[in-house]
């Protein structure tokens, strides 16, 4: 807008001056000019434009009270930045230095992250001055501004996940003494760095969108929590019946906790998207701490069929066996594999067995494994025995009436010595036999 007033009036106005007030009119705009661009500059500088909002933007809004406080300040988020750069972080964020004056409140604070749509925002006022005979810089007046994601409001779990950010400050040393100034300078980094790492972390692990994000973040600070935790144990005071921990070691087992999370969810997620081999990448995470999941090794088993690796299928699913030999998953997996191997007879023994009366079985685990076995009927139309299998899990457990149409076509079709068994059992059991519906 400006351009074109400055060319309106240039064009209109400049001729009918007089020279000497046309001459005072070019003095003005040439001083206009660089102020305007300076101010500018200031806008945005001062943190009170933003423009081009990155994925994970962290705004610094602190104010020294002395020198040696601007120099301590100055020398921290310089060895943040490098903390970040060497974990290759630096890159994910977006760091911005606001004016002292931006933020003097926590209600300023909170409403300027909203307004802007920040993800984190540190601020306050740090003191310099003499403790115990000590000159030292305190830290302490920092306070985190921080999003909290939509998805955890609406699960009415903003309490748990602001548990969770405590858990990422407690028990932290926030001074810098003169005598250890440069160690000390790199302790609050430290302690910088793993708050944001924290807080963003959480933040972003709650979108799929963002989820591969987060797990690069949570996967640094965890390692970096384990070489400060080297060695230590959490203790058991069987008198008191309590467990002794250290601050350390519960944020190192709060961010497993949460990246174990974000693992499983993204990967049942990719797998539902039918991007296998990512889903398997993120699911086998999981599976290097966490043994006993049914539905994550139910979820590889599919991951490695579709990526032709048969064997690991097998694999994964005589692991769901050791959990729980009776689980549905269990049976109609080795039921599936036994048809896919030809060997009819020991299918129709896993089927009769999922079909038991007393066995209680998860309807959409069953409607999947339809879904699955159609796909495999689409692929093989001569396999005959996916027909069987099919109608006789809708037989049993969805639509009887379609279950019986699908297994009169298998019986039509399957003339073959190999489906006997399946024939005579279907025609003996289902076709030429009444029987009360099982509840």
């Amino acid at each position: 807008m400006g351009p074109v007033i400055i060319s309106l009036i240039l064009k209109y106005l400049i001729p009918f001056l007089p020279k000497n007030e046309q001459r005072i009119f070019y003095i003005i705009v040439l001083y206009l000019i660089p102020l305007s661009c300076f101010f500018v500059w200031w806008l945005f500088h001062s943190g009170r434009v933003l423009w081009g909002k990155k994925k994970f933007t962290v705004v610094f809004c602190l104010k020294a009270k002395d020198l040696k406080s601007t120099v301590h300040i100055q020398n921290t988020i310089s060895i943040l930045k490098r903390e970040l750069d060497i974990l290759r972080l630096l890159e994910k964020f977006k760091i911005i230095f606001a004016g002292e004056d931006v933020i003097t409140s926590l209600e300023k604070a909170y409403n300027y992250r909203g307004n802007k749509n920040l993800d984190l925002v540190i601020w306050g006022e740090i003191l310099s001055g003499r403790e115990e005979e000590k000159e030292v810089c305190d830290f302490k007046g920092l306070f985190f501004t921080y999003k909290i994601p939509d998805a955890v409001v609406r699960a009415n779990l903003t309490d748990i996940f602001k548990t969770d950010i405590n858990i990422a400050h407690i028990n932290r040393d926030w001074n810098i003494y003169e005598i250890n100034s440069l160690p000390d300078t790199e302790k609050i980094s430290a302690h910088l760095s793993e708050m944001i790492m924290f807080v963003l972390g959480l933040i972003y692990c709650q979108s799929a969108e963002y989820a591969e994000e987060s797990i690069v973040i949570l996967e640094s600070l965890f390692k970096r929590l384990e070489m400060q935790t080297k060695g230590e144990q959490i203790k058991v005071d069987y008198e008191k019946k309590l467990l002794i921990t250290t601050p350390l070691i519960l944020r190192k087992g709060r961010v497993l906790g949460i990246l174990l999370n974000v693992y499983k969810n993204l990967g049942l997620y990719l797998r539902s998207s039918k991007d296998y081999r990512k889903a398997r990448f993120y699911l086998d995470k999981f599976m290097s701490y966490e043994k006993k999941d049914i539905s994550v090794l139910a979820s590889l088993a599919l991951c490695a069929f579709h990526l032709k690796d048969i064997k690991a299928a097998k694999e994964y699913t005589e692991e769901i066996g050791t959990i729980d030999k009776h689980n549905e998953i269990f049976i109609l997996n080795r039921a599936f594999f036994r048809i896919f191997e030809k060997n009819y007879a020991s299918a129709l023994y896993f089927y009769k067995e999922i079909i038991k009366k007393e066995r209680s079985v998860n309807i959409k685990t069953i409607t999947q494994i339809i879904a699955f076995l159609d796909e495999r009927k689409s692929e093989y139309p001569s396999e005959f025995a996916y027909d069987f299998a099919i109608g006789l899990l809708n037989y049993y457990f969805c639509d009887e009436q379609m279950g019986k149409t699908e297994l009169r076509k298998f019986v039509k079709h399957a003339k073959r010595a190999e489906y006997r068994e399946m024939v005579n059992y279907i025609t003996d059991e289902i076709l030429d036999k009444k029987r009360v519906k099982k509840n």
